[in-house]
C-alpha cells in the first residue's frame, strides 16, 4: 500500500517542481488534479455524491439544504481504514493553494484587474484552509482506539494546516491573526525536525529534516517577524523562538511535539521559548570595539556574536594562542582548516547585523537614528573580526606554500624544466594569497568608524606596505636570481619594508585585545634584515652577469677586426693591438674569408676519361682481317668496306697514331 499524501510528500513535490513563475504553478496544479483523479479512481470515490444519500457531517465544505450535491468528504471510520482518503483532502488543499499562488505570480507581472484577482486569491486559500481543517478536525476528535494516524502525522496536518491559515491571513493583512498561525506552523515545523534530526537517522530522514529547516528560514521566521513587528514595533529586537512562543495560540501541539521529540530538553525549551538568542542578549547587552560602545538590542545579533566568540575559544586555544604540546604536532594544512568553524560563525554574525540594519533602514518606528549607528558599531566590530582571522588564515596558507616552495627550490638544481613550472605555480599561489589579504586590509580600511580613528589607520597603512613588501619579494623569487627583473623587484620590497612604521605597528601603541594580536602580529625588522641580505645578493649576482655580458658582447664587436689565420700564415699567434693596447690572440673561427673564396672561379682544364687504355688495343694478324672480310663478302662489299683497298693491321695502327695524343 502506498503510503498516505501529507506535508513530507507536498514538500517534496514542491521542491521538485521549481515553483518560481505562474506557469509552473498552473503545471503544478495540472499535476495535482491528475494525482487527485487517480486517486479517487483507486479508492472507488465519487467527486461529489447526493445530499440526501450522503452521510451528513457539519465538517463539510458544502450546505446539503442549499446544493443538491455536496463534495465527499472521507469519514473517521475510512481513514482508520485506509489512510490513503486523507490525501483526497489534502492535494484538492494543495491544489487551491497552486492556483492562488499562480493568479499572485500573474497579478505581480500584470496589475490589470487587481481587485478581482486579489479576491479570487483569497477565495482559493480560503478553499485551501477549508480542506485542511476538515482533515484536522477528523484526526483531532477521533477515538484514539480507531485513529490509524500516528502523532507524527496528525502534527504534520496540524502544521500544514496553520500554513495554509497563516497564507490566507498574511494576504488579507489580517497580522493578528497571521502571526497566530505562524507561531503555530514555526513550533510544527520545528517539532518535526526534532522528530528526525537525531544522530542515528537515515538518509532520507535527513533530508526531510533540511526541507523543514528551509521552509521555517525561508518562509516561516520572516512573515512571522514581519507580522509580529505590524503589531508592535518592539517585537523586532526578539528573538523568533520567543516570538513564536509569545504568540502561540492554545492547541494540541505542545503535546504532539512532546510526544514526538526525540530530545526532551530541546522540546522543552522550543515551547518554554527559552533560546539562545534571549540568554545571548542577557549574557552580553554591550559591545566594546576600541573607544566606542553600542547596545545589543536584537537578540538574533547577540546570539551570532556570543556563537562567533565561542568558536574563536577553540581557535585561540588550538591554533593562535596554543597552550600545549597537541598544537605544534598539527600540519599546516589541518591548522588551516581549524580557521573554518570561527569564520562561518562570525560571516553568521555579519550576515546577522546586516539584517537588523535593513530592517531599522526600512522601518516606519521613530528614532532609528541612534539605533542604526549602535549597529554599525557592531557591524565594524564583526567585520574587523571576520576579516582580522581570515588573514590569520591566509598567513597559515603562505607558510604551508612556503614549505613546498622550498622542498621544489632544493630540486631546481637537477631537474630544470619540470621543477621550473612547479616552482612558477607555487609562486603564483602564494602571490595570489598576498593580494587576497591587501584586500582584506583594504576592506578593513573601508570599514566605518576606521577611517576617523588615527591610530589604527597608521596601522594598518604600515600593514599595507609590509604585506606589498612581501608581496614583491614572493614575485622577485619567480625570476631568476642574475635577471634585472628579479634585481628590480628586490629593490622595490626593500625600500617597501623601509617605509614600515614600526612604532605604528607596535602592539602597545594600539589597543590589546585578542583582534590586535591576530592581525598586527608581525615581524618588521627581522623582514628588512632578510630582504636587504636577498636584495644584496640579487644585485651581485646581477652585476656580474652584467660584466660577463659586456666582455661578450666586446668580443664579438672586435670579433670582425681581426685578420684571417690564412692572411697571418707568416706572423705571430699573439700581438698588441696597436688601438686599445691589449694583447690579442689569433682567432681560430677566423681561418679564412669565406666571402672571397665564394667569388673564386674554377680553372679551366682538360677532363681525362678512363677508356685511354683502349688505344693500345691491338689484334693478331689475320683474325681481324678474317672477320672482317666474311661480314662484307655476305654484304656484297669490299672487306674493309667504303670501297677502300683493305690494310694490314700494323699500317692500320701506324695510321691511327696522328694528332695530339694520338688523335684523343
Amino acid at each position: 500500500m502506498a503510503p498516505p499524501v501529507l506535508l513530507d510528500q507536498l514538500l517534496r513535490e514542491r521542491t521538485a517542481a521549481l515553483l518560481q513563475s505562474a506557469t509552473d504553478y498552473r503545471r503544478y496544479a495540472h499535476h495535482l488534479s491528475s494525482r487527485l483523479h487517480h486517486l479517487r479512481k483507486t479508492l472507488k470515490v465519487r467527486r461529489r455524491i447526493p445530499a440526501k444519500a450522503g452521510k451528513s457531517t457539519s465538517t463539510g465544505p458544502a450546505d446539503a439544504a442549499t446544493s443538491k450535491y455536496k463534495p465527499y468528504v472521507p469519514t473517521a471510520t475510512e481513514l482508520s481504514t485506509d489512510k490513503r482518503f486523507a490525501g483526497i483532502l489534502l492535494l484538492a488543499a494543495e491544489r487551491a493553494w497552486a492556483h492562488a499562488m499562480e493568479t499572485k505570480a500573474t497579478m505581480e507581472n500584470n496589475a490589470a484587474g487587481a481587485p478581482e484577482r486579489k479576491q479570487h486569491i483569497l477565495s482559493r486559500l480560503a478553499k485551501a484552509r477549508k480542506h485542511g481543517a476538515v482533515l484536522e478536525s477528523i484526526l483531532l476528535n477521533a477515538d484514539s482506539g480507531t485513529n490509524s494516524f500516528t502523532d507524527y502525522e496528525i502534527l504534520q496536518v496540524v502544521t500544514y494546516n496553520a500554513l495554509l491559515a497563516a497564507t490566507g491571513d498574511l494576504e488579507s493583512r489580517n497580522y493578528e491573526k497571521a502571526v497566530a498561525s505562524y507561531a503555530l506552523a514555526y513550533t510544527g515545523l520545528s517539532g518535526l525536525v526534532l522528530a528526525l534530526a537525531t544522530p542515528g537517522a537515515s538518509d532520507d530522514d535527513n533530508d526531510m529534516a533540511d526541507l523543514y529547516r528551509d521552509l521555517i528560514s525561508s518562509t516561516v521566521e520572516p512573515a512571522l517577524k514581519f507580522s509580529a513587528i505590524q503589531i508592535d514595533s518592539s517585537s523586532r529586537s526578539i528573538a523568533v523562538l520567543a516570538l513564536a512562543h509569545k504568540h502561540l495560540p492554545t492547541s494540541p501541539v505542545d503535546k504532539l511535539v512532546l510526544s514526538i521529540a526525540k530530545d526532551d530538553t530541546k522540546a522543552k525549551e522550543l515551547l518554554s521559548g527559552k533560546s539562545d538568542a534571549a540568554e545571548a542578549l542577557s549574557t552580553m547587552p554591550t559591545i566594546q570595539w576600541r573607544s566606542h560602545t553600542a547596545q545589543l538590542r536584537d537578540a538574533t545579533v547577540a546570539a551570532a556574536i556570543l556563537a562567533a566568540r565561542a568558536a574563536d575559544e577553540t581557535l585561540f586555544s588550538e591554533i593562535l594562542f596554543p597552550s600545549g604540546p597537541a598544537t605544534k604536532k598539527l600540519s599546516l594544512r589541518d591548522q588551516a582548516l581549524r580557521f573554518d568553524p570561527a569564520l562561518l560563525a562570525w560571516q553568521d554574525a555579519v550576515d546577522a547585523v546586516h539584517d537588523a540594519i535593513t530592517d531599522v533602514t526600512n522601518s516606519s518606528i521613530e528614532g532609528p537614528q541612534k539605533r542604526v549607528q549602535e549597529l554599525y558599531v557592531v557591524s565594524t566590530y564583526a567585520n574587523y573580526s571576520l576579516i582580522s582571522r581570515r588573514i590569520a588564515r591566509d598567513n597559515v596558507l603562505v607558510s604551508q606554500l612556503r614549505s613546498a616552495l622550498s622542498k621544489k627550490q632544493k630540486k631546481a638544481s637537477t631537474s630544470r624544466v619540470a621543477v621550473n613550472k612547479s616552482v612558477a605555480s607555487k609562486v603564483r599561489a602564494i602571490t595570489g594569497i598576498y593580494d587576497t589579504i591587501l584586500q582584506s586590509i583594504s576592506q578593513i580600511i573601508e570599514l566605518p568608524g576606521v577611517a576617523a580613528d588615527e591610530t589604527l589607520s597608521n596601522a594598518l597603512s604600515s600593514l599595507q606596505k609590509y604585506y606589498t613588501s612581501l608581496r614583491l619579494a614572493m614575485v622577485a623569487s619567480g625570476f631568476p636570481q642574475a635577471s634585472v627583473d628579479a634585481s628590480t623587484y628586490w629593490k622595490k620590497a626593500v625600500d617597501e619594508v623601509n617605509s614600515v612604521d614600526e612604532i605604528a605597528l607596535n602592539l602597545d601603541h594600539i589597543e590589546d585585545d585578542n583582534n590586535t594580536e591576530i592581525l598586527f602580529n608581525v615581524d618588521v625588522p627581522g623582514t628588512r634584515k632578510f630582504l636587504t641580505a636577498v636584495a644584496a645578493a640579487s644585485q651581485s649576482h646581477f652585476e656580474q652577469a652584467k660584466i660577463s655580458e659586456e666582455a661578450k658582447f666586446e668580443a664579438e664587436q672586435n670579433k670582425g677586426s681581426q685578420p684571417f689565420v690564412i692572411d697571418t700564415l707568416t706572423s705571430a699567434a699573439m700581438w698588441v693591438d696597436k688601438r686599445t693596447g691589449k694583447t690579442k690572440f689569433v682567432d681560430l673561427e677566423r681561418l679564412v674569408d669565406l666571402e672571397k673564396v665564394a667569388s673564386l672561379t674554377p680553372v679551366p682544364a682538360k677532363p681525362v676519361f678512363f677508356d685511354t687504355a683502349f688505344n693500345f688495343i691491338g689484334y693478331e694478324d689475320g683474325i681481324e682481317k678474317e672477320a672482317t672480310g666474311a661480314a662484307a663478302a655476305s654484304a656484297g662489299e669490299p672487306a674493309h668496306g667504303r670501297g677502300k683497298p683493305a690494310t694490314s693491321a700494323p699500317a692500320q695502327l701506324e695510321e691511327k697514331k696522328t694528332g695530339w695524343f694520338w688523335s684523343r
